[in-house]
């Protein structure tokens, strides 16, 4: 099944001079959970602190459905 992944932050470099401004379209197994996915996208788990899957935050053992819209925020820093 077909999912499409968007990274925010610092995360688009993990793809430099090749990620898509429309996201990366991921072909992924059905019954998927969020943290195998990030595993599939080769993003280190510890650089992921934030993931929504059509707008609802997310944890890693959720599955992904089908057609979701997936995104992957960075940790966040400051004060």
């Amino acid at each position: 099944m077909k999912v499409c992944v968007k990274l925010f932050g610092t995360l688009p470099a993990y793809y430099p001079g090749c990620y898509p401004d429309m996201g990366l379209d991921v072909e992924i197994p059905a019954k998927t959970s969020v943290a195998e996915l990030v595993d599939l996208v080769r993003i280190p788990p510890e650089q992921v602190a934030i993931v929504a899957i059509n707008g609802m935050l997310a944890k890693g053992n959720q599955l992904v459905p089908e057609g979701a819209e997936v995104k992957l925020f960075q940790p966040l820093n400051g004060g």
